[in-house]
């Protein structure tokens, strides 16, 4: 229930940061259209605005000219002056034409076409002076054409004005909208930053429900056959408790109704003292069989002693030593210090790599096992030898991995094993590693010797 409720959690999590960065994604998209549609209104509005007051200075230059020719062409009677005067109005009138035309182009708002029709009168005039420009009717229209130009300057100098004006003030929204797109950039940034730690907090948070998740499914199997093993185990050491206690009784009895027999008759005393061992035996075996069927996750931590773990290990794997032929060795340089941990746990991660340790050397000709305590420093070095010659670097990678199994199929296995003692290592905050240096399969555990309480 748990696991479902944290991956629930994990796909909300995850449904939220796409729905973040898909709304920052839309903002900033949006975002961009606009800055590229006002940067290019703004790059065009500079554009009309070069062409503009270019423009509008040609056209006042070249009625400046016109009137200047006009005037000394009048008072000094030249007529080729008059006639350059003329060309000069006309030269206004073609600019202003051609930089409405390009304006029109650039969909940029002008307000020289309203001049035209004042040109066009203004060269009627001209032309009509040009017919008989010495009379004293041209001598007056050109004085009348003189103040019109001048008029018609007045006007372009305040149009220039205007656009100058404007121009300041465009310059001052592109400012202020230049300060918006910089806060807009800045919480785009702020706001990238944000998601990333985001991302990078939902990441860790699923590598643990991951490892949550892992450490759970490892439990359940390992519950599951624990708990199949301990019924089965209970079961039977019921059954054999019940004649044993019989048996052992019985053999009290006897040593007790035939303490003279026994004194006289040394073969009795040996069989009964057989019988009594063999008893022991068998007791110490279904002791050890509840040890290792034991569920421990739940124990507290208590203290262990080394000669004790020695004692205990060598009662389990006493009838194997003598069935599966080979030699086994605990050593140690500390029997007389303790440690803090789940008993039945530490022997169930010790005896499942005895087991593993067994099943690899079952065809060498050298078979020997050898588990060695030593006290360093602030810790507990347990190591499990085997003669083997080491693991498949191939292989090395995979070893704590769930379910990965070596084994042929016609061993019991599941792959289990090794995944479920590095969790009780890694829980009694120690570690469980395979030591690829060393010339013989080695595995090699390492335990906090602290000074802590047991857990209440």
């Amino acid at each position: 229930m748990e696991h479902k409720k944290l991956l629930r959690n994990s796909i909300k999590s995850y449904i939220i940061l796409g729905v973040i960065f898909l709304l920052a994604g839309s903002f900033i998209a949006v975002i961009g259209h606009w800055t590229l549609s006002v940067n290019r209104d703004s790059l065009q509005r500079v554009y009309s605005f070069r062409l503009f007051s270019r423009g509008n200075f040609q056209v006042i230059a070249a009625n400046l000219r016109a009137v200047t020719h006009l005037t000394q062409a009048i008072h000094e009677r030249n007529q080729l002056k008059l006639e350059e005067g003329y060309l000069h109005l006309e030269s206004a009138y073609g600019f202003l034409v051609s930089i409405d035309s390009e304006l029109f182009l650039q969909n940029a708002k002008s307000s020289f076409s309203e001049d035209f029709e004042t040109y066009d009168a203004l060269l009627d005039k001209y032309a009509t002076i040009l017919e008989d420009p010495y009379s004293k009717s041209s001598y007056a229209l050109a004085l009348s054409l003189q103040q019109d130009i001048k008029l018609l300057n007045q006007f372009l100098g305040y149009a220039e004005s205007e656009f100058w004006k404007q121009r300041a003030e465009d310059f001052e929204s592109i400012r202020l909208r230049n300060k918006i797109i910089e806060k807009i950039y800045w919480s785009l940034v702020l706001s990238f930053i944000v998601g990333l730690f985001i991302l990078i907090y939902f990441l860790f948070e699923r590598l643990k429900i991951e490892n949550l998740l892992e450490k759970q499914k490892v439990e359940m199997v390992a519950n599951s056959r624990l708990t199949a093993l301990g019924h089965f185990s209970a079961g039977v050491a019921h059954e054999i408790n019940n004649p044993l206690t019989v048996i052992l009784w019985r053999t009290k009895s006897l040593q007790k109704n035939l303490s003279t027999l026994i004194a006289r008759d040394e073969k009795v005393k040996s069989d009964l003292e057989s019988i009594t061992m063999n008893t022991n035996r068998i007791d110490k075996i279904i002791k050890s069989i509840k040890t290792l069927s034991k569920n421990g996750e739940r124990d507290d931590r208590e203290k262990l002693l080394i000669s004790s773990l020695r004692d205990q290990i060598n009662d389990i794997l006493s009838p194997k030593i003598s069935t599966e032929n080979f030699n086994f060795k605990f050593t140690s340089n500390c029997y007389d210090k303790y440690i803090y941990v789940r008993e039945v746990q530490i022997i169930q991660v010790l005896i499942n790599l005895i087991n593993n340790s067994i099943d690899a050397i079952e065809f060498l000709d050298e078979k020997w096992i050898e588990v060695s305590v030593i006290s360093r420093d602030q810790n507990i070095e347990i190591s499990v030898t085997d003669s083997g010659s080491g693991i498949p670097k191939k292989i090395q990678p995979h070893l704590f991995s769930l379910f990965f199994t070596t084994k042929s199929q016609s061993k019991e296995n599941s792959g289990i094993g090794l995944p479920l003692s590095h969790q009780i290592i890694k829980d009694h905050r120690g570690s469980l590693t395979y030591n690829s240096k060393s010339l013989n399969t080695q595995f090699l555990i390492t335990i906090p010797q602290e000074n802590y309480s047991p857990e209440v």
